[in-house]
Order: C-alpha cells, then structure tokens, then sequence
C-alpha cells in the first residue's frame, strides 16, 4: 500500500514538472534559459529537500520513530495545496516577469535580455518553486528512514525498490501528461489531478499510520540500545574515539553528482538529437523522458538484484558505468535518418497545396494511427537511449548500498547522495546546454560526457579501498580496471568516427539538386543552408525546412506585412516575430513611411546567417530602421507599452512544435490587441495543412475571438495568413491600395516580380469573410494557453496534416472585404478581371491531389503563365474547366481567336465535354466557322441532352446556315 502511493506521488511530480516548463515557458519566453531554469531550480529543490528533511529525519527517528508515516502523510497535503496555489498563480506572472525585464544593447546593435532581467526571473522561479520542491524531495528520504530502520543489510534493496516505484510513477506522470492529460483537460486541471494524487498519498498515509501498532513501529530495546551504543560511537566523537570515516560517503557522492552530470548531460544531448532525428514535438520529447525514467526503473530494479544476490555494490556501480558509456556512444554512432525518412516518406501524388497526407494519416486513423506514430517515435528512442538508461538506474540504489552502514544516519546519508546526484544533473545540463553543445556540438559534446561518467569510476574504487563491507571486496582493481578499459576503448573508438558522423547520420539527406552551404550548431538549433540552381535557398534548423527564398516562399512572407501596411493610413513601426530569412523584415523596410521594425526571434543563429539570403533580404539587418531583439516574441510584446505598433506580423516554426503553440493562443491574441495602435494590424502565417482540420479551425476561432474583424487570405497556395484589425471593420479600397502603389515604387516593383503587384492581384489574395469565418468556427474550441491542442494533436513525422478545412474558403464573399471593388455586382475597373482570377483560383483551391502534382509536373524552363499571372501557372491544374474559364473570359472581352484556342485545348484534356464543344460552338459561330460551329454543338446536345441553352444556339446555328 505504501509503494502505490509513493508511486502516485511520483506521477504526481512528473505532471508539475512538465507543466511548470510549459507554463512558465509563457511567463518568462519559450527559450532554452527558460526551461532550464525551471528544471533548475526544480532538481535543486528536490536534491536539497532530500538532504535537509533525511538529516531531520534521522533526529526524529531517534526520539518518534513513529511518527515519520504521518510526517510523510502531512508532507503530501501540504506539496497538493502549494500546487493549487502555484496552479492559480502562475497565468498571472506575465506581467510581473515582464516588470522586471529589461534589454540591454551589445556591441553589435543588438538588443538582448540584460543580465539583471535573468537574475530578476530566476528569483522569481526560486521563490514560486524552492518550498513545493524541496518538500517533494523530502518525501523520498521520509520514506527511507521509515522503511530502512535497524535492517542495513536490506537497506540497498529496499531503497532501490522504493526508488523505482517512485520513478515508475514520474514516468507515467510524465506520459499521461502530454499524450492524455493535457490534451483532453487542459493545464489547470492536470495540475489539480496533481494535487488530488498529492491528497490520495497523503490521506493513504494517514490510514496507514492510524493502522500501525505503536510497538511495531518501536525498535527493539536491546536493538535501540545498541543502535545508540553505535551512533555515540560513529556519530558523536567523545574523547578517545575517533570521528566516523566519512571519506567513503564523499567520495562514493562524488561518483553520483559525476554520474549524474554525465547522465543529464546526455539527456541535454539526446533531446537535440532527437530533435533532429523526429521533429521537435511535444510528444517526442515527452516520450524521451518516458523511456529515461522507464529505463532508470528497471536499472534501479536490477541493481538492486544484483546486490542482493552478490553484495559488491561498488562493483556493480563500476560495471555500470562503463557499459554505460559504450552503450551511449554506441547509440549515438549507429543512430541514422535514413529508415526515419523511409518510414515517413509519401508519394507526392498524394500532396497537393491544400493540404496533403503522410503516411500514417493515409493508413490509419484513431487508436490506431496513434499506436503508429507512438511506435514510430518510440523505436529510435529505445534503440538509443534504453539501455544507457537502464544503467543510469543502478546508481542510486548503489550507492545506498555502499554507504549506509549507521542506523542512525541512513535519512541524512541517502539525503546526500541524492542531492549530489541531482546537483551534479543540474550541472551536466547547464554546461551541456550552454557551453558544450554551442561550443562543439553533439559529437565532441558526448566525448566530454561519456569520458566523465568513466572517470566516476575512480572515488567508486577509492572509496572502497580497506572497507570491505563497501562491496570491493578483493577485486578492486580487476573491476576498476575493466570498466576504465572498456569505456576507454569506446572512447577510443568513437574518436575515431568523423567529426561530423553524428550530424551527417542524423540530418536529413538534401535532394541530389541541393548544394549545402553551411552548417552549424548553436544554442538552440543547429542551422543548415541549402541551395537549389534557380530555385533559391532553403534555412533549416535541426534538419526542418524553416524557411525560404523559393518564388511562392516569398510570395507569403512578404504579403504578411505588404498586404496590412498598404491597408494602413501612413503606418510608421512594425513588429516582425520570427526573423525567417529576412522576406517580411524586408518588406516592411520598402515602405516609405515605417520609421521602426523591430525583429524579435530567439535563435541567434538564424540572425547571424541572415547574410546568405542577402540577395532577397538586401542585408535589411544593417538598416538603421532595424532594431533586433533577441528574445521570445511574446515576451517581448509583454515587455512593450500599449498602442506600439501598426503592424504585428508572426511567421513562427512550424505550428506544431513544442512551444509555438504560445504564438497562437486566445491569450497571446489578446496581449497583440493591447499593443496594437487603433486601426492597426496583425498579420498571422496560418499553414492549416499542417494540422488536422479541427486544429485548424480551433486555431482561427482563438484568432477571431480576440480580432472579430478578421478576413483570412492567401499568401501561397495554402500558405493562409490571418489579418485582424484594431478597429470596427476590416475594409481594403482599392483606391488607396492604388494610390499607396504609385507612391512607393519599390514596394510595388516587389510585389509586382511576385504577381501581387496589382490591385487586382492583392484583392484577389481572398480566401474567407469574417462572417464565414464566425460560421465555420462557430462549434470550435479555440485554442488557449491553457489548451494548447495543436502541439498535441501533431505528434510526430507520420502526422502530415489534413487539408485546409473546406468551410474557410469561401471567395464569393469577397466583396465584404472590398465593397468599392464591385460596380453593380461587376469588378469595378481598377480590379478588371478579378472575378476570372478568383475563379481560377477556386478551381485551384478544389483541385484534387492528382491534379495539383500534374501542375508540378508542367514546371520546365521557362514558367507557365496563366492570365499572365506566372503565379497561376503554378498552381491552377491543367483542367477543361481551367481552359473553359479562360476562354469564356476572353469571349467576353471580344477576343475570340484566344477563345476557341482556349476551348480547343479543354476539348483536347476532355473530349467528350458537352460543356467544351457547346462554348468551342458557339465561339466558332460568333466568327463564322459555321459547320465546324454546328458539329460541335451537336455533338454537345448528344452528350447533354438536357442543355436547354446548347440546343437553342444549335437550332439558331442551323437556321443560319440553311438560309442562302
């Protein structure tokens, strides 16, 4: 009874823990100093709870032995309440962190976080979390000195045992947290199934304490005078006696904080490997951390086995830690994307602009599709990281067993070790992530760590030198010795591979046209630049196209702040979040009157390439208008004052990475709002098919929730943006579009290369109203800080996304958005030919897969150009409709040549269209082609009997020809 309510504790740990890295992800920015703050002051707390309270127990176990399960019950009660009350205040923090920030300049220009704005936040995390931690530390010493009471000699199987349940616990928390929880409840509400699980172990304690006899809880008389016989012995040096050895303790916790900066370190290590290998998605580094904490359950186990059977527990820990680092550098060097990418690979004809579908979504659907993605995520997870965390398990049990040899000092004892081991985790992921990972990055990175867990091996064998109850026993040097040795000959070999072996492996492969032009690891990301000859330059991070300088690329990044500013009345600053390439940043900068663009991303090294895309950025860096920050959007918007800026523009990673959800919520929509100026803008990158439809959909309604003035267009195919307005109503008039054009050359110089270069042509962007909007997102939950379903609804590779959702497109009802573009139901002459162009584009935006991969297959040399939009011809299918289209809309104009050659190439794709040969008739008839005209309506009213509108110009044609 007592381990399942240690394991539920465990469960609940591990949902904090998650939650408080996602959460105050939002309060202080979703940046690496973030997180690790968190995880910080969270492993420190519970190293140092377990210290304190494990020296107070062994006090307490002296004089109230029984009084430690109760101790335990009300320590439970007390973490549930401090969790609800960290639950309720940590969505109000925002303000505060953003209170206590502020940016200091560089010496290159640009703005960054000030080291006071970190001191300020880790305070903060440091006062919220430090009591709730080292409470949830205790608990495990707590239960130590209970459980391990005169009995030292089954103190290392009895701690292993407890220290698995524990564990096995956390990485169900940790589990449930992101594949269950979270998705169907929220954050809030996982935190209080946290803390009911907190009020379950702790009301279970006090049933059980109320159930334990007083005298079977008391020890022995004559074992408890011996045991203090023992303590005024070795704990309390009297004249003539000698102080207890304490070298076997330091030095044997000196091994664990080794061990443990080495472990977390490759845990810092695997979770950017990983990174790379599967995508950056919530359910990947949920599922690392799973199978860590699985793996340190079973280890835990067997180490305690092991020791029980043959008690050489320092042995056993030297053993351990040299398979651990053949097993972690083995991992690493056989780890390859290759069957990832096979795996994960669709046939194109499949995709289409839309939305397409990979191959899990193809094949499966509900349990079984997520039994597919889980096990697609999870097989690369196990064959790299199982069994190195296996052995990261034995140590703690281990280590008890080497140490614990004084009744009563077996709290305070195991409350060191575990703080040694977690301050060494904090430390191996600080130096991993900060200074080894930026400086070398993976490969050399591991050499540190795996040569570090190896020399842990030296105070294991030095402590156990002339004790032989330690479990060195005769043998130290031969085990010593051995695990050196095949650690070594590891390292030896590892340094042998390539200096790149581990990237090269990891990265995902370029097209045989693609020519790599750098890459490099950073803090956050390693950056990749490729090229394709006439097709322009990719920016990847972690091996995942970011961005781009392809034609239709630029087409969306630029429209995301040409579209809005031409929209605004004289704008002057603009906000760009997600720095990309440089197309938006640059495209604000055309402008004539924006005076100030500030650039917030987080990735110095995304800034720092902005020079291989100079040729479409034109180093925009360098302007003087320019002012980069280097920081989380939303943070940075916090730290703003109300009514800053015409235009917020966003184009972050993909929507469905860990963390990017906090740049799409109802909350973040909000925060815009506040610091937009009336009438001004956001612009919002929205690639639906990156996300189931329901996604989608809950994503708009977060958007239009906040801005009900909201019109949804086209950027690129189905690179859809959301525009919202600070006002009332959300209008364009082509008037102004017009004249804003003529008076800024430049701008209309570059949109005009991209085929939005006309009024027309920027009207024509339309995708949905606000009122079609409002009725498709009329029964959708939008998307909040507290749900933020999208990182949970993309869970891996497999999950390709579904097509944009059919209830947002809706071009009919453009007029609402531009009322002066129409004159009696007919575009107005300042947008001639708009109604073709949308036409054309709704037959795109219908067309089928197959004939959207049809489209790319037409690409040659010279583009194809449709209605002399060569953006057309890139993505209008080749269909009898298409040509019907056209050549109806150049009848209308008169130019009946063009016309027929329309009809005749639909006839030519679509022989047997009635539609085709009755329009081929009608326009051969209109210039005189009259037996050509009558074949082919007749052969339109065979095909259609019922086209009343057919056999009337038959009939009419007929009687024509048959008069002399």
């Amino acid at each position: 009874m007592l381990h399942l309510l240690f394991f539920c504790s465990g469960v609940s740990g591990l949902i904090y823990q998650v939650v408080w890295v996602r959460s105050f992800g939002n309060v202080f920015g979703n940046t690496i100093y973030s997180a690790s703050l968190v995880v910080a002051v969270f492993m420190a707390g519970l190293g140092a709870g377990s210290y304190l309270v494990g020296a107070w127990a062994d006090r307490r176990y002296a004089t109230q032995p029984e009084s430690l399960l109760r101790t335990y019950a009300y320590v439970e009660l007390l973490i549930a309440l401090m969790g609800l009350g960290i639950s309720a205040f940590l969505p109000h923090l925002g303000q505060v962190s953003a209170f206590v920030s502020s940016y200091s300049r560089e010496p290159a220009g640009w703005f960054a976080l000030s080291a006071t704005s970190y001191l300020a936040r880790a305070a903060i995390a440091i006062v919220l979390l430090t009591p709730i931690t080292l409470l949830m530390g205790g608990t495990l010493t707590l239960l130590i000195r209970h459980l391990v009471r005169s009995d030292l000699s089954v103190s290392g199987w009895r701690i292993a045992v407890l220290y698995a349940v524990n564990t096995a616990g956390a990485a169900l928390g940790c589990f449930l947290t992101d594949f269950t929880l979270v998705p169907a409840v929220g954050l809030q509400r996982t935190q209080t199934i946290a803390a009911g699980l907190n009020v379950f172990a702790g009301v279970g304690a006090l049933y059980l304490a109320s159930r334990v006899k007083l005298d079977r809880l008391k020890p022995d008389p004559t074992k408890r005078k011996a045991a203090r016989a023992v303590r005024s012995v070795r704990l309390q040096p009297d004249r003539g006696h000698s102080s207890p050895d304490l070298r076997p303790v330091i030095l044997t916790s000196l091994a664990l904080a080794m061990a443990g900066f080495a472990a977390m370190g490759m845990e810092i290590l695997w979770l950017r490997h990983f990174s790379i290998l599967l995508g950056a998605f919530r359910a990947v580094f949920s599922l690392l951390l799973t199978v860590i904490l699985v793996g340190i359950v079973v280890g835990s186990l067997i180490g305690g086995i092991l020791h029980r059977r043959l008690p050489r527990a320092a042995e056993w820990f030297m053993a351990a830690q040299g398979l651990f680092v053949v097993a972690t550098l083995l991992g690493l060097a056989m780890a390859d994307a290759r069957p990832i990418e096979a795996a994960a690979a669709f046939d194109p004809t499949v995709g289409g602009a839309i939305g397409f579908a990979g191959a899990a979504s193809n094949t499966t659907s509900g349990a079984a599709r997520a039994l597919v993605e889980l096990w697609f995520n999870a097989r690369p997870i196990l064959l790299e990281v199982g069994i190195p965390a296996l052995l990261m398990g034995f140590s703690f049990p281990l280590a008890n067993a080497i140490i614990q040899r004084t009744e009563g000092s077996v709290g305070r004892r195991a409350g060191a070790l575990y703080l040694a081991n977690t301050l060494g985790g904090v430390g191996g992921s600080l130096v991993a992530g900060f200074l080894l990972l930026p400086s070398f990055g993976i490969q050399a990175s591991a050499t540190v760590m795996a040569a570090l867990a190896a020399l842990a091996v030296v105070p294991l064998y030095l402590s156990g030198i002339g004790d032989q109850g330690s479990g060195i026993g005769d043998r130290p040097s031969r085990v010593a010795g051995a695990s050196v040795l095949v650690a070594a000959s590891a390292l030896v070999m590892w340094m042998l591979l390539p200096s790149n072996h581990v990237n090269t492996r990891a990265l995902h492969r370029v097209s045989g046209q693609e020519r790599l032009l750098a890459v490099d690891e950073g803090l956050t990301e390693i950056i990749a630049v490729t090229e394709v000859a006439d097709q322009g330059r990719r920016l990847l991070t972690n091996g995942h196209p970011m961005s781009s300088t392809s034609r239709l690329s630029q087409r969306y990044m630029r429209g995301l702040a040409h579209i809005p500013l031409l929209a605004i009345a004289n704008p002057q600053t603009v906000l760009v979040i997600g720095f990309g390439v440089g197309n938006t940043t640059h495209a604000a900068t055309l402008h004539p009157s924006i005076q100030r663009v500030e650039v917030a991303d987080l990735s110095r090294g995304i800034l720092a390439h902005a020079d291989y895309f100079a040729n479409v950025n034109q180093r925009v860096l360098g302007d003087p208008r320019v002012a980069v920050y280097v920081n989380d959007g939303r943070q940075h918007l916090q730290m703003r004052p109300e009514l800053s800026y015409d235009l917020v523009t966003l184009e972050p990673p993909p929507i469905g990475y860990a963390g990017v959800a906090a740049l799409y919520s109802r909350e973040f929509y909000e925060l815009v709002r506040s610091r937009l100026k009336v009438g001004g803008y956001v612009s919002q990158w929205l690639p639906a098919y990156q996300v189931p439809s329901r996604t989608a959909l809950a994503m708009i309604r977060a958007f239009i929730d906040v801005f009900p003035q909201a019109v949804l267009v086209s950027g690129a195919e189905a690179d859809l943006l959301l525009l919202g307005v600070n006002d009332s109503r959300i209008e364009i008039d082509p008037a102004r579009i017009a004249a804003a054009l003529s008076r800024a050359p430049t701008v209309e110089a570059d949109l005009r290369r991209l085929d939005l270069g006309s009024v027309r042509d920027i009207v024509g962007t339309f995708v949905a109203s606000p009122h079609t909007l409002h009725e498709a997102t009329r029964d959708a939950t939008a998307t909040s800080d507290d749900h933020p379903m999208q990182e949970y609804d993309v869970r891996s590779l497999l999950n390709l996304g579904e097509a944009v959702p059919a209830s947002v497109v809706d071009l009919s009802q453009v007029a609402s958005w531009c009322p002066r573009c129409f004159v009696d139901g007919a575009p107005a002459p300042i947008v001639d030919g708009l109604d073709t162009y949308l036409a054309l584009l709704d037959l795109a935006y219908n067309a089928s897969p197959l004939e959207l991969a049809r489209v790319r297959r037409l690409a040659g040399p010279q583009p194809r150009v449709i209605g002399g939009s060569e953006y057309l011809g890139a993505i209008v299918p080749e269909t009898a409709d298409v040509h019907n289209l056209l050549g109806i809309a150049r009848a209308s104009r008169g130019v009946m040549d063009e016309a027929i050659s329309q009809f005749r190439e639909a006839l030519r794709l679509e022989p047997d269209s009635a539609v085709t040969h009755w329009h081929l008739g009608a326009a051969l008839a209109a210039t005189g082609a009259r037996q050509e005209a009558l074949e082919h309506l007749r052969r339109s009213v065979e095909l259609d009997p019922t086209n009343a509108f057919a056999r009337n110009d038959l009939n009419a044609v007929a009687g024509l020809a048959q008069r002399p």
